[in-house]
């Protein structure tokens, strides 16, 4: 029996979550192409939804090409598209598949990476440096015509990207590695950390709190904190400390949301009951905004009457909230295939005169914010 992980406790609907886990398993390669996936009714007593619901997410997955369907017989996993290996093809790296966020950016280079020729290979490091080493040289050795990396969080040591000596072309995407010049195309995080606190700052908020993962070295993390200080700097507040919520290990936030027990709301739970709370907070992506939301619930208070929030990326999720979530949405499409443009210009032999470009982010208004009064 195929385990799917999905939680009725979560804010994410039932057939987005499915859907997340059915693509996740099928491009990370649990589900080989041709398998056959449980029946209907038998998912309906196995994971206690509604068959509308399995329905619902197994079309979406057809229209994405996943599966195919056979009439009187069931649903199979699909043929991937052509991944010929040389030197007609490009790698793909990105640290996991689950989410709209990872499927827009793939999306967005594979879209201009075919028109121009290019069969795709992704691979998935799940967010280990030792995983990305591996899968660089294979695709290497496989003499791929050039690279699109989103590196996994760590330090430049040990990667075999220090090296320079891959002899391939490869652009990084999402988040820049400190140490190593090469073109990266990412959001322009900072701004996008501007405009969610700006918003607040015209609300008349100055108690934000900024609640993240403890990742603030992770580039895009940084550049959403650096906003978040120099925008209360710039009206004379000094900043408070940012609430970090978990370990260190970097989960994808997505795993780190969906965690049943979730001891890491404890310290939101404590800061948010202190006499001095914040009367607004800046979440470093969707995500963790969704675990304010759950602490807010858990302790009787309401969004936006006594908490303003203001979320990033504008993930699917995002919508459906009570109230809408408030967000900075992030480019994921045009992210991929402006890494894709880079990277064939690199193929062609052309000089990229700007190694990092910045895709613009765009202010979400929603319910979640209110006027401090």
């Amino acid at each position: 029996m195929i385990d799917f992980q999905i939680s009725k406790e979560s804010s994410l609907p039932l057939h987005v979550q499915l859907l997340d886990e059915l693509r996740h398993k099928i491009l990370s390669g649990q589900l080989k192409p041709h398998d056959q996936l449980p029946g209907e009714w038998e998912l309906v007593n196995s994971l206690n939804i509604s068959r509308a619901t399995i329905q619902r997410a197994w079309q979406a997955a057809q229209d994405e090409g996943l599966l195919y369907r056979v009439t009187g017989k069931g649903t199979f996993v699909a043929e991937p598209r052509s991944r010929d290996s040389g030197r007609n093809a490009i790698g793909f790296i990105i640290p996991e598949y689950r989410g709209t966020f990872a499927l827009a950016l793939l999306s967005g280079a594979e879209r201009v990476l075919r028109k121009a020729g290019y069969a795709v290979q992704f691979a998935s490091t799940d967010r280990e440096i030792g995983e990305e080493n591996r899968i660089l040289q294979e695709l290497v050795n496989d003499d791929v015509s050039g690279i699109i990396l989103v590196p996994a969080r760590g330090s430049l040591y040990g990667r075999v990207l220090a090296s320079n000596e891959l002899g391939v072309p490869i652009v990084q995407m999402d988040r820049p590695l400190s140490g190593i010049v090469l073109p990266c195309v990412a959001s322009n995080n900072y701004m996008g950390g501007l405009q969610a606190m700006n918003h607040l700052l015209e609300l008349g908020h100055r108690q934000i709190l900024f609640v993240a993962r403890p990742h603030l070295d992770l580039w895009s993390i940084a550049e959403r904190y650096r906003a978040y200080q120099d925008s209360l700097r710039r009206v004379g507040v000094e900043p408070l400390e940012p609430l970090l919520l978990g370990g260190d290990t970097e989960l994808s936030s997505y795993d780190a949301y969906l965690q049943q027990h979730d001891e890491e709301v404890e310290p939101l739970l404590e800061r948010l009951q202190q006499n001095d709370r914040p009367t607004a907070i800046f979440a470093v992506n969707d995500w963790m905004a969704l675990k304010v939301y759950r602490a807010v619930e858990l302790l009787g208070l309401k969004i936006p009457d006594d908490l303003s929030l203001v979320g990033f990326d504008d993930l699917d999720i995002a919508q459906y909230q009570n109230p809408p979530l408030t967000t900075v949405a992030q480019n994921a499409n045009l992210m991929g295939s402006e890494a894709a443009r880079r990277l064939l210009a690199l193929i062609e032999g052309e000089e990229v005169l700007e190694i990092l470009t910045l895709i613009p982010t765009k202010f979400v208004l929603r319910g979640s914010t209110a006027a401090y009064i």
